[in-house]
């Protein structure tokens, strides 16, 4: 099947190393804290950061052997992301931060059924005779560039409250994405044959569901972010808001909107059918608005020693929620290092900071991760 045989091609888009920028606050995705890149004076920063995750599948499975090990989905939706984001800029503590940007992320979104099917057509596996496959998947993907500008300003600072508001905004230029679902459903005919029907709306740049040439396209947009942090005491609690307003301008962009089925069947030379599928419907070339996937990240840290703080506090992306929950110790006012536990995936995290260094990793599994996040930071 075609849609399913590039379905880990996709994922690689963000296989990038990254660094990140040097912050307490870690979490799980990379974000963009507007407070943090502009309050020191004179400070250049080399800032880049990627995690990619996944359910069903190893990322080792996932991106390099098409998906031919061990599958372990979740009973419900199963989803896969990826966040990768690069920063160079200037710091000014009056000024603020202005700098160069380089983002893609994705959002895949399958039901257990989908992911199943996926599975059993990849490697051959005998279906189940007589089984219904409830099909749905949903993606979302984007890789832009641009100039990014943030600050921050004090409102209150009285009695040991500290809190201020930080925000950014990003002109942004892209040249790919995807934007569409499949819906449909499938039954097993027999071990090795099945049936199918569904319908999709899709814009891209390219097709992953049939083969298709298209022209490219491009889009011009802008992005904004916003942080919120109050400090008392022992207590400090961090909101940010990453593409919280936003769009991408797409002109003649291609979409499909069409019907599948399996009507026109082919099979291999061991009598698997072979996915190639029967299509009605349209496809052209739209202007096309498209939103950026909304980021959220709510953190408390406590400091329970001079030399020792806990914080918890979660990140959420597209429905998703990431809990997670650190322990920090600092060695010296240049030196610390933070062990975390991210509940959602099950990723363990270390990040060492030393003067102007950061470098980080974290991994849900020492030798087949299916959660894997890596960074490194410079200021200087």
């Amino acid at each position: 099947m075609v849609l399913l045989n590039h379905f880990h091609k996709l994922c690689k888009l963000v296989t990038f190393l990254s660094f990140f920028i040097t912050s307490a606050f870690a979490g799980v995705i990379p974000l963009f804290n507007p407070s943090s890149m502009s309050k020191y004076e004179n400070r250049f920063s080399l800032n880049v950061s990627t995690y990619l995750t996944n359910d069903p599948f190893t990322l080792k499975d996932l991106l390099l052997n098409g998906i031919k090990g061990e599958e372990h989905a979740r009973n419900g939706d199963n989803v896969a992301l990826a966040v990768g984001r690069f920063d160079i800029g200037y710091g000014d503590k009056k000024y603020g931060y202005i700098g160069y940007t380089y983002r893609e992320e994705i959002f895949l979104e399958a039901t257990k059924d989908m992911v199943d099917l996926l599975y059993q057509a990849t490697n051959k596996i005998d279906l189940p005779i007589g089984r219904y496959y409830d099909l749905y998947i949903l993606l979302k993907a984007y890789k832009m560039q641009g100039i990014t500008y943030s600050n921050y300003l004090d409102i209150y600072k009285k009695n040991g409250w500290s809190i201020n508001v930080g925000a950014a905004v990003e002109g942004l230029y892209a040249t790919e994405m995807q934007d569409g679902y499949v819906s449909g459903n499938a039954v097993a005919n027999s071990s090795k044959d099945y049936s199918f029907y569904g319908i999709s709306s899709y814009n891209y740049t390219y097709n992953y569901l049939y083969d298709l040439d298209v022209n490219p396209s491009d889009a011009y947009g802008y992005s904004s972010h916003i942080s919120l942090s109050i400090e008392k005491d022992k207590f400090h609690f961090l909101f940010i808001a990453n593409d919280l307003f936003s769009n991408l301008y797409w002109s003649a962009l291609p979409y499909s909107d069409v019907y599948l089925s399996s009507a026109n069947k082919e099979y291999d030379d061991d009598g698997y059918v072979k996915y190639n599928p029967l299509l009605s419907g349209k496809e052209g070339y739209v202007k096309y608005s498209q939103s950026l996937m909304q980021k959220y990240r709510a953190e408390i840290a406590y400091r329970y020693k001079k030399d020792l703080m806990f914080d918890v506090g979660s990140d959420y992306m597209e429905g998703v929620y990431m809990p997670y929950f650190d322990c920090t110790y600092l060695w010296n006012r240049d030196a610390s290092i933070k062990v975390g536990y991210e509940t959602r995936f099950g990723s363990l995290s270390i990040v060492s900071h030393y003067k102007g260094f950061t470098l980080g990793v974290s991994a849900n599994d020492l030798f087949q991760p299916s959660s894997l996040g890596i960074s490194i930071g410079m200021d200087f």
